[in-house]
């Protein structure tokens, strides 16, 4: 699926495209912009446990996206970012993401 974002001038433009491939058993490759990720499912849920779940791809992506821009934040006002860590927790209701914490 090829999605695609309007600037603000309403002109379209084409954004990368986000390729998921299947591995084996629960395992997918992701490739984005020639970069690899891989995320399967824990033993449990009938994976290897080799790599993140998609929900916790989810939750990383949301907690790099505070990160960044609270990074961009302190440059910008003339702070530092060494030390800035963001700690993102998650609670599940049956199979769907309830809170982020």
């Amino acid at each position: 699926m090829r999605t695609q974002a309007a600037q603000e001038t309403g002109t379209a433009i084409e954004t990368p495209v986000v390729l998921v491939r299947f591995v084996s058993c629960e395992a997918y490759e992701v490739t984005v912009r020639g970069h690899r990720i891989l995320v399967d499912q824990p033993a449990e849920a009938g994976g290897a446990d080799s790599a993140p779940t998609p929900t916790e791809m989810f939750i990383a992506s949301l907690a790099t996206c505070v990160a960044f821009y609270a990074g961009r934040y302190f440059t910008r006002h003339g702070y530092s970012r060494n030390g800035l860590s963001v700690a993102v927790g998650h609670t599940m209701a049956a199979d769907r993401v309830a809170a982020v914490q």
